[in-house]
């Protein structure tokens, strides 16, 4: 009952929107509170949020094939990236501190794939082959994309890519953790690299 409480205004606001066609489409974010109950925000704002989809309840229409055959790594990236405006480069940079591009990856707390979703993280993403490099990178760029969405901080939004949104609320900022200021330093300094050098290509790509 509580789930569709929430849900009902933003189906209000989406057939408003379909009824004024020269209002601009915001995307759609959902959070999963700890009881399950799910909920929909337009203008999402503090922690959990992932992308859903747009107020026009469609997808990013994404292929990965070309000519006959599968793209590699970094074409999935270009792709993906493209269809949910997120820079490539700061996809890239994500991949290649949490996985070094290695789609087999498995952390010992149980993160897995080229940008090491958690099953819990993968389950609200809808990504159900969490090795599988498209469903990997797609789900790994819709949570990405809902963390900048929240924080309005790329920095901010890495924290908590790697400690979770809880931990950035608790702390206020990013969290005293070795590891999370090093992965936000990292990864910074990949997406650095990737922006000033063109050449700098992942692993099939």
């Amino acid at each position: 009952m509580k789930l569709r409480h929430q849900f009902v205004p933003m189906l209000c606001f989406c057939l408003a929107i379909g009824c004024h066609p020269d209002w601009a489409l915001a995307d759609v974010y959902m959070r999963t509170h700890q009881d399950g109950v799910k909920e929909f925000t337009n203008r999402p704002s503090g922690p959990g949020w992932i992308y859903y989809m747009t107020e026009s309840g469609s997808q990013p229409v994404i292929e990965f094939v070309k000519e006959g055959k599968p793209k590699g790594i970094g074409e999935i990236v270009t792709e993906i990236s493209s269809k949910f405006t997120i820079d490539a480069n700061l996809v890239k940079a994500i991949i290649m501190a949490e996985s070094n591009c290695n789609p087999n990856a498995v952390s010992k707390k149980g993160a897995q794939g080229l940008m090491q979703l958690m099953p819990s993280t993968a389950k609200d993403l809808n990504v159900s082959k969490p090795l599988d490099p498209r469903e990997n990178i797609l789900g790994g760029v819709k949570y990405i994309k809902g963390l900048m969405a929240s924080y309005g901080d790329l920095e901010l939004a890495l924290a908590a890519y790697n400690a979770g949104p809880g931990a950035v609320q608790k702390y206020a900022g990013i969290p005293p953790y070795r590891e999370t200021i090093n992965y936000v330093k990292k990864v910074i300094g990949y997406y650095e690299k990737f922006k000033k050098d063109p050449a700098l290509r992942l692993a099939g790509e």
